[in-house]
């Protein structure tokens, strides 16, 4: 670690107290919870590790913190997403992934890693909060697109929201990033682009497709041909 940031001590306990969750998330989104020690920390932070303990027990307990923090604001964003009935159910979608990959683009991968291997009870913590909170909301945001007609009415939605969910379960995991060079934002993204977006051109999307209905036109024209 090189950064330096000198914190003044403010007066207000809850100040302080806030202000080390914040400057500690930078730390731990930028180099993991395994290479950052106390020690580094208080330095970092311009206090004494004892003030550091007067608010947390250990390093856990503050990085405990720190993503509850951010599992907050993320639900929040939902939340109020789904709220705006003057937006679509596409730019509701499109705007808190793009939020979500803004945040995943400050996670170095080695958090995800030691979260995963070295405090599987935060790991399980993170999988609940996806699950129970978030995915709910996300259900209601795909359903109600589908009653307004702006999802095909003729696919299975909540189908589709189980096979999204076991994607982003599946892929959103140290695993599969220490034998892939993707960054988690990039990863987010591209599943996004793959389920929502198809891996087909725009002609070619509808089943039989432009593409599809021109070279069954030609086949017939060619019948035509030979008859004549």
């Amino acid at each position: 670690m090189k950064t330096k940031n000198v914190l003044s001590v403010s007066p207000s306990g809850d100040q302080l107290r806030q202000r080390l969750v914040t400057q500690s998330r930078e730390l731990f989104f930028r180099y993991g919870f395994s290479r950052v020690s106390m020690d580094e920390l208080a330095e970092d932070l311009g206090v004494s590790k004892a003030t550091i303990y007067r608010y947390f027990p250990d390093k856990e307990s503050l990085l405990r913190e720190v993503l509850k923090e951010v599992r907050e604001a993320l639900l929040f964003q939902l939340q109020e997403l789904q709220s705006k009935s003057e937006l679509s159910c596409r730019e509701k979608l499109m705007k808190f992934f793009t939020s979500l990959g803004q945040t995943m683009s400050l996670i170095n991968r080695e958090l995800l890693k030691d979260i995963r291997f070295k405090l599987p009870d935060v790991w399980q913590e993170i999988e609940a909060f996806r699950r129970e909170k978030i995915f709910p909301v996300f259900c209601q945001m795909v359903l109600e697109g589908v009653k307004k007609g702006e999802i095909r009415s003729d696919l299975d939605a909540r189908l589709f929201l189980e096979i999204f969910y076991f994607l982003a379960q599946e892929f959103v995991n140290p695993d599969w990033f220490v034998k892939n060079d993707y960054a988690p934002s990039q990863l987010l993204d591209s599943i996004m682009r793959i389920l929502f977006f198809g891996i087909f051109l725009e002609e070619d999307k509808a089943a039989g497709g432009k593409n599809g209905g021109h070279e069954k036109n030609k086949k017939r024209k060619g019948q035509k041909d030979g008859k004549k």
